[in-house]
């Protein structure tokens, strides 16, 4: 907010917005300033920006479990089709990643295959 000396700031509030396409945004204005929203976007309440941002959160942690199952699946079966090519166990591991550094990541939340 531009500052010009001698003048007193308006008070500060911080305003949440629904876009059209569901992004979130959180915006601080002056005291009765609200600025104009492009089509479609309508202010929210702090307690439906929370809510938004929590089911937004828990989706995107849903998409990147399944995700990463599904990668950690995808290699143990390239391993399983390079072993049963008689592709030598270790050499299926390097390639395929199975039973490496990426099934003990974390976020998958268990380490091994």
């Amino acid at each position: 907010m531009l500052e010009i000396p001698g003048l007193p700031l308006p008070e500060q509030v911080t305003r949440y917005v629904r876009f059209l396409d569901g992004v979130l945004g959180r915006i601080v204005v002056g005291a009765g300033l609200d600025p104009e929203l492009p089509d479609g976007a309508k202010y929210v309440t702090e307690e439906v920006y929370e809510e938004l941002r929590s089911a937004m959160r828990e989706q995107h942690e849903t998409r990147v479990a399944v995700m990463l199952a599904a990668e950690k699946d995808a290699r143990r079966q390239q391993y399983e089709d390079l072993v049963a090519a008689k592709i030598p166990e270790a050499t299926a591991r390097a390639l395929s990643g199975h039973g490496g550094p990426l099934d003990d990541d974390p976020v998958l939340g268990h380490a091994g295959s």
